[in-house]
């Protein structure tokens, strides 16, 4: 038996055992037989070797102690860390309609901007409206417009957005339920939702809105050309489910991760009488989409019925939120049950009011009275009240005396209230606010100090269409040197070197040295060889820099002129020469031999800078002046910082940008009605008929002026006093007419 059991196994493996005797054959052949024989020799090894060195790296390190080599981060944190935004909602719509019903989805759906576009088919003989969210195809066809919607969606917005919203241009979009709907689901899951149609269950209508999620429009995008090519119906939902369908084995859904999609079908709202009443019923305010709507009517009667239908939900619940306030007032403790709710306001009388977030949102508030205004800036004590501020105070001052009159009874009429004194308040976000002390007449000769507050609302806001603009416009500084200032130009060009021949190389310098005097002289040829030099020097570290200098024409200047008029006197003069030289669609940002800039400002110049329609006039951040002073310092030692000022206006004509283009026609437009021969650039550009955006910007920095007392502290303490004296002269000079009428007031109630 064993024998059998060997013998078939030789047999089963027959090719096994006659590879490994060829292998041990070969094995055997391939060994050398015959080998030399060495002798041993002893040797002694003191540890083991250590076959590993360390290499040091030498890297050259950059001028911030860094490694040499630079990361390129992105502009956004958002960016960087992969953050996107919540939706982003398109409109197709048509050219026809632009003006009329999508104006009027584009204002009942202001909610969404600026992530909102519409989509039209513009003709070939006349390109696509100029406006910012306007998208126009040059391809007519109309079956194929959803596709080149959704192929500019995802080749321009995929990475920026997790839900992306198609509708037609006949429908009402309740923003406020769409993105409460879109906050509360997860683009974790693919989602394709809406409205299912009547006639196919796997897709959603386009009237009533559809709900892409990212992954789906990127799957879709993946397979546009199946989609183009398969598209035969007339509907635009069919093809668009047809394609997701295919793309993302997706049908249509009202419900997703427990919320719902509601669109409704409004009957009779294009009649012109009584279907738009028909219609409204508070349903409206939980609806995504409602439609149809084919006058722009029916988009502003709608969209003020589901702004009521919030407004009245929010004062239920605030009233039923106070019901419930005042139920819990008996467990409050003893000595609080009449306290203010909601608590942790501190507006109430005898409460400080909160401190302000930063700097930028202290509201300072200016004294006057019916002729003057008490410090209005940083430079003035006191100064008369201009045309347009005295319009302004003469009218709410009438205003609020006739109130007075008709509230207290006064016989003798409005004329009757005296102003005693007031201040008023700029609030950007609400209204100019006043607050007005009132010598009111009683009965038998008495009089009462009443305060009054007024205010004056903002007009209604509008939105302004703008052009697409982008940041790779050329920017010429055209920086005015008056012969005095001279020797700010180095500390300038330090400036220039560090942020724009560094960083931002699509710039252009022009210095124009202004002379102060009518006769040539040795400091004018110092400083004009002093700044081509300068000039020179930057150009050959810098190869391909464009930097220029010119000399201005002479004219007359008066020997007392304070800076401010020195510098506009050269900014009028460095234009005047400069102007010829340049382009017509060349963009000058006229500058200051002392501002601070950085490449932030010079983006907002670009973008804020728009040739035929809009011009820039920034209001730069001066800082306070930090001298070495002792008295400059409190009780604890504390100085001035450099972040520490405020947004100057005086300075602000002086620090402009405008298109050449736009300054000679404003300035022949301002010859052409008879005005002066030579004004300052910003009241030409402000008579024209171009859009002005003034702004803060934080980007643009105005350095403090020289310490007023300096020397031996003796000498610096009597310049101190001086310099205050001068300060508060003319305060009280404006002043002490009122205070001895107050005092004769006084006496009189007092005798």
């Amino acid at each position: 038996m064993f024998s059998r059991y060997v013998v078939s196994q030789v047999k089963h493996n027959s090719y096994f055992l006659v590879g490994l005797g060829i292998g041990l054959w070969l094995a055997l052949a391939t060994v050398p037989l015959d080998e030399e024989v060495t002798a041993c020799e002893p040797t002694v090894t003191v540890g083991a070797p250590d076959e590993f060195e360390p290499h040091r790296e030498e890297r050259p390190l950059g001028p911030a102690g860094q490694a040499g080599r630079s990361v390129q981060r992105p502009r956004y944190y958002s960016t960087e860390l992969g953050m996107r935004g919540g939706l982003l909602a398109g409109v197709l719509s048509s050219e026809d309609v632009l003006e009329t019903r999508a104006a009027a989805l584009n204002q009942t759906a202001a909610r969404l901007q600026p992530a909102l576009r519409f989509f039209i088919t513009a003709s070939a003989l006349q390109a696509a409206p100029g406006r910012a969210n306007v998208v126009g195809f040059t391809d007519t066809r109309e079956m194929l417009k959803p596709f080149h919607a959704l192929k500019y969606l995802a080749d321009n917005y995929l990475e920026e957005y997790d839900f992306f919203f198609v509708v037609s241009d006949t429908s009402f979009v309740n923003s406020r339920r769409l993105t409460e709907l879109v906050s509360k689901l997860s683009v974790s899951q693919d989602i394709y939702m809406g409205t299912i149609a009547d006639d196919d269950t796997h897709y959603c209508t386009l009237e009533g809105g559809i709900l892409l999620s990212n992954s789906v429009l990127r799957a879709v995008h993946g397979e546009l050309d199946w989609c183009v090519r398969n598209s035969y119906s007339p509907h635009h939902h069919e093809n668009l489910g047809r394609c997701v369908l295919h793309a993302a084995h997706l049908p249509c859904a009202a419900a997703v991760q427990g919320e719902n999609y509601v669109s409704m079908h409004i009957e009779g709202i294009a009649e012109p009488e009584g279907g738009v009443r028909r219609a409204l019923v508070e349903a409206l305010a939980d609806a995504v989409v409602a439609h149809p709507a084919l006058e722009p009517e029916h988009f502003y009667q709608l969209h003020a019925f589901v702004s009521r239908v919030y407004l009245e939900r929010a004062q239920a619940a605030a009233a039923r939120e106070r019901a419930r306030a005042a139920l819990s007032a008996r467990r409050h403790p003893r000595g609080f049950r009449n306290a203010s709710w909601p608590p942790a306001l501190r507006d109430d009388a005898g409460l400080a009011p909160a401190a302000p977030p930063s700097r930028f949102d202290h509201l300072r508030w200016t004294r006057f009275n019916l002729t003057h205004a008490y410090m209005p800036d940083d430079h003035r004590a006191l100064a008369p009240l201009s045309s347009a501020y005295r319009e302004a105070v003469d009218l709410i001052v009438e205003e609020v005396r006739a109130w007075a009159a008709r509230r207290w009874g006064v016989a003798a009429g409005a004329a009757a209230v005296a102003l005693e004194e007031g201040a008023w308040c700029w609030e950007p976000p609400r209204a100019l606010r006043y607050r007005m002390l009132l010598r009111v007449p009683r009965a038998e000769g008495s009089s009462a100090l009443v305060q009054v507050e007024a205010a004056r609302a903002l007009g209604a806001a509008r939105l302004a269409p703008a052009r697409y603009v982008t940041e790779s416009a050329r920017v010429l500084l055209l920086l005015p040197l008056p012969v005095p200032h001279a020797a700010a130009l180095p500390a300038f060009l330090r400036r220039y070197e560090s942020v724009c021949l560094q960083r931002d190389a699509n710039t252009a310098l022009t210095v124009v040295v202004v002379p102060t005097s009518e006769s040539p002289s040795a400091e004018e040829d110092a400083a004009s060889a002093a700044a081509r030099e300068a000039l020179r020097a930057l150009g050959e570290k810098h190869r391909g820099a464009q930097l220029e200098v010119l000399l201005g024409a002479r004219g007359p200047v008066e020997a007392d002129a304070s800076e401010a008029e020195l510098q506009q006197y050269a900014a009028r003069v460095a234009l005047t020469t400069a102007m010829p030289r340049l382009s017509r669609d060349a963009l000058f940002l006229l500058s200051l031999p002392h501002m601070e800039f950085t490449e932030d400002f010079l983006n907002r110049v670009r973008m804020n800078t728009i040739a035929g329609e809009q011009w820039f006039l920034p209001l730069p951040f001066a800082r306070f002046a930090s001298f070495a002073h002792p008295q400059f310092a409190d009780a604890h030692g504390a100085r001035a910082t450099l972040d520490t000022g405020r947004f100057q206006s005086r300075a602000a004509p002086l620090v402009l940008s405008a298109t050449r283009r736009d300054y000679d026609d404003a300035m022949e437009a301002w010859a052409a009605r008879g005005g002066a021969a030579a004004p300052d650039a910003a009241a030409a550009l402000s008579a024209a008929p171009l859009r002005a955006v003034r702004a803060p910007e934080p980007a643009l920095l105005l350095a403090p002026r020289g310490a007023p007392c300096a020397g031996a502290p003796p000498a610096a303490l009597r310049c101190l006093r001086r310099e205050r004296a001068r300060g508060f002269a003319a305060l009280q000079l404006g002043a002490r007419h009122s205070l001895a009428k107050l005092l004769l007031q006084t006496q009189a109630e007092l005798a």
